[in-house]
């Protein structure tokens, strides 16, 4: 686990924190049953809140901070609608960093981590957005961008140049590149083990550099590079970006320490599980519409689901907690997330918490969750996974107990 994630998480673990569009009104909202917490299983989990206004120290306030860059930035799908199918598990597993040691860059370059620290004067904080536009990974291309907030547009631009220069010069076989529009941009094909469907670039605009990674499977498998195509999907990424981070306005230095880490208490909602199961791999975060749609497991279908039930905030701790219009639309999140497929099957729902649904994932392999429940409560509905359905089951019911518990 790297610093970036030590420095949430211990904080975290130490204060345990961590329908249709019309629906929600009248006499048309369903009911929520009334479920004696006393009796349901919750194992040796936590069932009661702890709340905390402010962050413990500098680290933790970049990490805060990488949240509202996440808010910010356009989803993949915005940028080329065809690209909105959720990322592979490695390509989505982290999502900020405040250390090019994360797996969120070292997965992406081959430039020396310390190196790359050492050349990003200024750095203040990363967030990386990430889809494809398939769901088969082998017949998808993978379009991820990264936002790296710096302390000034100076610092960006030495950084953008350092960091290109730096990850160009790491191996072997790369050609320079450019993108169109963007000559400032250093950028760069190669065509190593992972085949010749690859571009980076590295591009300074305001406060921020932007890092594109565009990997295309279909060519690196037909071992043919259509370079017209990787541009395009640099180009654009650029396009959309540029103006989207122009409109953000950083924290200042001064109000570092002031930041929130819990928006609307939605962490002390959230049954934290990071730390527990490391198939689930991260750094706790509370996001708005659009960053909770960046992290969303099911971007494709997510928008209008988020639409109907109204979702303003989604809270991740290793699991979900979204905080919906009302209980008819986090029934609905609950219904949407709960359905059966040929590959997800019904599961047994815990004892005494019959509004809970599970099912089970049968085509698991072993980088998969086996289990999955979800639950409503108030506005807020809550999903969990584990490999073990006692797991799942009691996971669900402590969460259950958490939303009941918290005000």
């Amino acid at each position: 686990m790297d610093k970036a994630v030590r420095a949430l998480v211990a904080t975290a673990s130490a204060l345990a924190i961590a329908g249709t569009a019309a629906c929600g009104s009248g006499s048309d909202a369903p009911a929520e049953p009334t479920i004696d917490l006393a009796t349901l299983d919750v194992g040796n989990l936590p069932t009661q809140p702890k709340y905390f206004d402010r962050v413990t120290g500098p680290e933790q306030a970049r990490l805060v901070e990488s949240w509202r860059v996440g808010d910010a930035m356009p989803l993949p799908q915005e940028i080329i609608p065809e690209a909105r199918y959720a990322p592979s598990a490695m390509g989505g597993a982290i999502r900020n960093f405040i250390d090019f040691s994360s797996a969120a860059m070292k997965s992406r370059v081959s430039a020396d981590p310390a190196a790359m620290n050492e050349a990003a004067k200024g750095f203040v904080t990363g967030f990386v957005t990430t889809g494809r536009n398939d769901r088969m990974g082998s017949l998808a291309y993978e379009l991820d961008n990264v936002a790296l907030l710096f302390t000034d547009e100076q610092a960006a631009t030495e950084a953008a140049g350092a960091l290109g220069r730096l990850d160009l010069a790491a191996g072997t076989g790369k050609e320079p590149v450019q993108v169109p529009g963007h000559p400032a941009a250093v950028a760069y094909t190669t065509d190593d083990v992972s085949g010749p469907g690859q571009l980076r670039s590295w591009y300074a605009t305001g406060k921020f550099v932007v890092f594109t990674y565009v990997y295309d499977s279909v060519m690196s498998v037909l071992k043919e590079r259509n370079l017209p195509a990787l541009l395009e999907r640099a180009q654009r990424s650029l396009d959309a970006i540029a103006p989207r981070l122009a409109a953000f306005e950083p924290t200042p230095a001064d109000k570092m320490l002031e930041l929130t880490p819990d928006r609307d208490g939605m962490l002390a909602r959230s049954l934290s599980t990071v730390v527990a199961d490391q198939a689930k791999r991260g750094i706790p975060g509370v996001y708005d519409r659009r960053g909770g749609l960046q992290i969303s497991g099911d971007p494709d279908t997510d928008p209008t689901l988020f639409d109907e039930a109204g979702v303003d905030r989604v809270a991740w701790r290793g699991d979900f907690v979204y905080r919906a219009r009302d209980f008819a639309g986090a029934t609905r999140i609950v219904d949407a997330r709960a359905e059966t497929t040929r590959r997800f099957v019904p599961a047994e729902s815990p004892k005494n918490l019959p509004n809970a649904k599970c099912r089970r994932y049968i085509a698991a392999s072993k980088y998969d969750i086996g289990y999955y429940c979800y639950v409503a409560h108030d506005r807020y509905a809550a999903e969990v996974a584990a490999n073990q359905l006692l797991d799942a089951q009691q996971r669900i019911s402590a969460q259950y107990a958490l939303l009941v518990n918290t005000h």
